[in-house]
């Protein structure tokens, strides 16, 4: 399981990286989840990386915070689900519409946290 997070850390590293370097990347990036099908894979994504880091915890540095943040993963992926497509389309347009400043501190976080689950994970 801590290889799995691990992958997963630096996949979330390199899309912050690429948010932050250029906001319409990351854009066209997203745009592409917009449909069942992407819904459908971004909340499996989120339950599975929530139960493989919650399995990888113990192992971890930080185990009670990565427990709560694969509690919050679990459950946002099964909101994302239970939302639909149609409200679905309608956060990513809405996020899509954004500012690059506001795109960019998002990224940043997504790299922050990333970094911060994968310096976890690596003992």
């Amino acid at each position: 399981m801590v290889l799995i997070v691990a992958i997963v850390s630096i996949l979330v590293v390199g899309i912050g990286m690429l948010g932050f370097a250029s906001p319409a990347g990351v854009i066209a990036l997203v745009s592409r989840f917009q449909s069942k099908v992407g819904l459908r894979a971004a909340s499996i994504f989120r339950v599975g990386f929530g139960v493989a880091l919650w399995f990888a915890a113990s192992a971890s540095r930080p185990p009670i915070v990565l427990k709560v943040l694969a509690v919050v993963s679990v459950v946002s992926g099964l909101v994302l689900r239970s939302i639909g497509v149609p409200r679905f389309q309608s956060i990513l347009s809405w996020w899509c519409r954004q500012s690059p400043l506001f795109i960019r501190v998002w990224s940043a976080a997504a790299l922050g946290v990333g970094a911060f689950i994968l310096w976890s994970v690596v003992v």
